[in-house]
């Protein structure tokens, strides 16, 4: 999934980063969620997007990793490329 690796700056001293995570930084990030496996969401100091974390959320699946790096980046598919939405009874 590290297709889907985007970071949006939001203030001079932080950036919200969406992308695969090292063990270590699994380990010292304190959320029990994080195994290192797979794409999060998190914050990171904008000067070293690699030193200590903060991971707010996990991404499950290739699915959940492109609906949101759409809606962080303003970059969504083409309504003729998406699933047609559901026909309400």
């Amino acid at each position: 999934m590290e297709e889907y690796y985007c970071d949006i700056p939001l203030t001079n001293a932080k950036v919200l980063c969406m992308g695969p995570i090292t063990g270590r930084e699994a380990a010292t990030a304190g959320a029990d969620f994080c195994t290192g496996f797979g794409t999060y969401l998190y914050l990171a100091d904008a000067s070293d997007l690699r030193s200590d974390i903060e991971v707010i959320a996990r991404v499950v699946s290739e699915e959940a990793a492109e609906k949101l790096r759409a809606a962080l980046t303003g970059k969504f598919m083409p309504k003729a490329q998406r699933a047609p939405a559901a026909v309400k009874a």
